[in-house]
């Protein structure tokens, strides 16, 4: 076994030689002769580097380089630190190394502090660094290595980098305008292989972000596999996976795989890449970021997803094909990004069925609903007996204190000034936007192959096209909204064909006391302006058309409502029938007219049998009520084959009164009844002319002489 301790000792002088052999070319190198030639290297490229504290080396676990206390600033401004770190540690290569050569394959930074901000006129800390490198792009930096008279080998330093690791990072971004802050916190990367042209590498990152606008910190955890190319011309993800969590159970993921790359420096980078993004479930995100939405149904907004082909350039990148998932419902298409002069999207999508309506707020009456209290007479007699004994004065103060003043109620009361429209935010973009579904409900209304087709021009968004297929007719509208001045502008125009107004009617005013039937036929042109959503509701002028060959309205008989009027102008008894609670009408035409909410219709023409419908009225949409003035008049002896009959020739073909006046909520068969006011009218014209028919010209002769006496008695 002799020959086992001799190897084992031999060894030992080898390690201890090499060892010796190490520490005498590390004394021998001192590396911060560079230190000047570093700082004077930063300077020309518009950088302040700060090397307080030595160059020295470590031997453990690698020998390498130790940079304490650096901090990077813009040259201009020396102070403003932009990046400072604990520790600075460079690995260096041991065989280059012995020929007295200084080659980096490993930098570990300790602790590195980033500040990043924007001062109030928007401008970053960081361009000033950003605007010197694009300045020296051209002349790329040197590292003049000084000579020494006795070595004829020259002292180098080459960076060939095959680690990188970051601990304990801080990023830091404050932005003076909006007065937003994030930090990116406890950063962590470990990076292998990062050698240009080299086998592709491992990459992990994480770290934790908050902010301004996150109530809660985030997660970030990064795992890739990726490859410089010769030149750093080039990067390939095989693939990238970015994880987000948070405390509130947010949580999405990115994959990523394929290639950015550039021919060279002056040619633009090329992207092709496979996106497919998730967040499952999504509203956590809205309660992380602050953003408060209320649906109408509460089981929507529980996932999105995204895939995608990205390729193009930084200039135009185009999305195809593109894949959105929300909730259940997928959209398919392809989408276009420009960022040119002026930003730019387009975007081709078709889905599935979609209920827009669960997405919505919700409506008024269900908020009221569930926000109604237990009303005061609801209470129980132990709660007053309760409130009877509490009487002492600890008790009474809180609740004299919550009494709101006189001035308090007077500014509760005041009018909330509304806020304006974000006009500026809807410029400085162009859109092309063209969507198609199979089915679409949307205010309660169930539209079936419904497409959209939308352009933006820098604030002038205009509807090319709405169509869709709505209870067994055709929807078909166009219009625009300019944004681009101080007050905002709009217009529509379009129109619905042949459509069963029933289901129309059931879907928007639902009613048991009134329904509606039949088919019907409405042509709009419309426009309105203001600074707010109020002026525009206020300011909306719209000419309404309505026609319809035969409809049924019930609970209204209006047959019976002109037999009324026949037998109260003739004084005859109503004849005894069954009167039924609708009313068929043919040939229907009305016209409407819009401002603001006052609905005027300004003429009504219809036919009832053998009746001939005429009148106008008025529906406020704020007050919820209406007020019609119709005009009856019979064609023929009888109102229909049961109806009523009319021997008095001077009533036919003659208008009679009927007034329609009620709430919404009040509409009954009794809401038309004769206009008697109107009505008393013709009766004393009837009589009048009975009287004048049977006594000729002296009827005439009395009243002249009945004026004649009343002018002398009053005018003594």
């Amino acid at each position: 076994m002799a020959w086992i301790k001799r190897t084992f000792i031999a060894l030992l002088v080898v390690f201890l030689l090499l060892a010796g052999a190490v520490a005498w070319l590390l004394a021998g190198l001192d590396v911060n002769q560079y230190k000047p030639q570093l700082e004077k290297l930063a300077a020309k490229q518009g950088i302040s580097l700060q090397l307080e504290g030595d160059i020295g080396w470590q031997l453990w676990p690698q020998v390498g380089l130790q940079l304490r206390d650096v901090a990077l600033a813009p040259l201009q401004l020396p102070k403003e630190t932009l990046v400072r770190a604990d520790k600075i540690a460079i690995g260096v290569a041991l065989r280059p190394l012995l020929q007295r050569r200084v080659q980096a394959q490993e930098i570990v930074l300790l602790a590195p502090q980033i500040e990043l901000s924007v001062d109030k006129e928007g401008r970053g800390n960081w361009e000033l660094i950003s605007e010197a490198l694009e300045a020296q792009s051209k002349q790329p930096p040197k590292l003049e290595i000084p000579r020494e008279t006795e070595e004829p080998a020259e002292q180098q330093v080459q960076l060939s980098l095959d680690k990188l690791r970051i601990e304990n990072g801080l990023v830091s971004y404050s932005d003076a305008r909006t007065g937003k802050a994030y930090k990116v916190e406890d950063l962590r990367v470990i990076a292998d292989n990062l050698v240009p042209g080299g086998e592709p590498g491992q990459l992990r990152a994480d770290a934790s972000i908050s902010g301004s606008d996150l109530r809660h910190p985030l997660n970030l955890t990064l795992d890739s596999t990726l490859a410089l190319d010769e030149g750093l011309n080039g990067l390939r993800l095989q693939p990238l996976q970015l994880t987000f969590t948070a405390d509130n159970s947010a949580k999405a993921t990115i994959h990523l795989r394929g290639y950015v790359r550039r021919d060279n420096n002056n040619q633009p980078w090329r992207i092709q890449m496979n996106l497919n993004a998730s967040a499952d479930p999504l509203r956590p995100w809205l309660e992380l970021t602050g953003t408060e939405v209320i649906t109408r149904d509460s089981a929507v907004l529980q996932k999105l997803n995204i895939e995608a082909s990205l390729e193009g350039t930084e200039q135009k990148l185009d999305l195809t094909p593109l894949q959105l998932q929300l909730d259940n419902t997928t959209f398919s298409g392809n989408a276009q990004l420009r960022n040119a002069e002026m930003p730019g999207l387009d975007l081709s999508l078709r889905g599935g069925a979609f209920n827009l309506d669960s997405y919505l707020p919700p409506s008024k009456e269900k908020e009221e609903k569930q926000g109604e209290t237990v009303p005061s007479s609801e209470v129980t007699a132990q709660d007053e007996q309760t409130a009877h004994t509490q009487t002492a004065p600890e008790t009474a103060k809180p609740l004299q204190a919550e009494k709101p003043t006189t001035t308090e109620q007077q500014l509760s009361a005041q009018p909330v000034p509304a806020e304006p429209l974000p006009l500026s935010a809807l410029r400085g973009f162009n859109a092309n936007i063209n969507v198609t579904l199979d089915q679409l409900l949307a205010a309660d209304l169930q539209l079936d192959s419904p497409e959209i087709q939308l352009t933006v021009d820098n604030g002038l968004y205009q509807l090319q096209k709405l169509s869709a297929d709505i209870y067994g007719g055709q929807l078909n509208s166009n219009g625009q909204f300019n944004a681009r001045a101080q007050t905002a502008e709009g217009q529509v125009r379009g129109g619905l064909s042949n459509v069963d107004i029933g289901k129309v009617q059931k879907a928007l005013f639902p009613s048991e006391k009134v329904q509606v039937a039949g088919e019907a036929s409405v042509n709009w042109d419309g426009r309105t302006k203001g600074k707010t959503s109020e002026d525009l509701q206020k300011n909306l002028v719209a000419a309404v058309n309505i026609s319809s060959k035969e409809l049924s309205i019930a609970p209204f008989n209006l047959e019976k409502s002109m037999c009324q009027l026949f037998s109260y102008a003739e004084n005859t008894p109503l004849p005894d029938r069954d009167w039924p609670a609708q009313t068929g009408l043919q040939d229907v035409r009305a016209t409407i007219a819009v401002k603001g909410d006052e609905v005027k219709v300004t003429e009504i023409l219809a036919g009832i049998e053998n009746i001939a419908m005429t009148g106008d009225g008025e529906i406020d949409l704020q007050k919820q009520d209406f007020d019609f003035a119709l005009g009856l008049a019979l064609v023929g002896e009888s109102t229909s084959a049961d109806g009523c009959t009319v021997r008095n020739k001077r009533w036919r073909n003659r208008p009679l009164p009927l007034r329609c006046k009620g709430d919404f909520d009040d509409v009954g068969p009794g809401t038309c009844k004769p206009d008697s006011r109107r009505l008393d009218d013709l009766v004393r014209e009837e009589l009048k002319y009975k009287a004048k028919k049977k006594y000729g010209d002296k009827v005439e002769e009395k009243v002249d002489e009945l004026k004649e006496k009343l002018k002398n008695l009053f005018g003594r």
